[in-house]
């Protein structure tokens, strides 16, 4: 499917980039933005500033809440998984699918990923053109196929 044949989401998709490598977080942008996603994407640096972002827009609306999480697992200062876990325990957060993406192969943090609820591991592609092909596959099913708990 061509990138003028993905329909765009509903109600646009809003995707929050929890990754502390600047050069991976702009890849994600870019390959984001070819996929189509154009808006609504907002990158932080570390699972502090991204708990406390949504912690502050929870108290608002949940309609300022993401839709989707890239929640990069190899986190300095707090790591993915412990963001994750409490995303998973917060009853407003714990229904944003959460994709854990990580550059080690270790088994056990796939795991653990997973045991925390995590919606989908990935590990990080080397290549520019994979990680496109992610990300609109990404952009395709979380924007037009499922159906997100924020729709309801």
């Amino acid at each position: 499917m061509s990138k003028s044949e993905i329909k765009p989401p509903r109600n646009g998709l809003k995707v929050l980039i929890v990754e502390n490598n600047p050069a991976d977080a702009q890849l994600t942008l870019y390959a984001l933005k070819e996929a189509g996603l154009t808006e609504g994407v907002l990158s932080l640096p570390d699972g502090d500033e991204a708990l406390a972002y949504l912690h502050h827009e929870g108290k608002h609306s949940d309609a300022s809440l993401p839709h989707i999480i890239f929640l990069d697992l190899n986190l300095p200062k707090k790591p993915g998984l412990i963001v994750l876990s409490e995303l998973k325990v917060d009853p407003k957060l714990k229904v944003i699918p959460v994709i854990a993406v990580s550059g080690s192969d270790d088994p056990r943090q796939l795991r653990a990923a997973y045991e925390l609820h995590a919606n989908c591991f990935i590990h990080k592609p080397a290549d520019l053109h994979e990680l496109i092909r992610f990300m609109r596959a990404c952009y395709e099913f979380w924007g037009t196929v499922a159906t997100l708990a924020s729709a309801a």
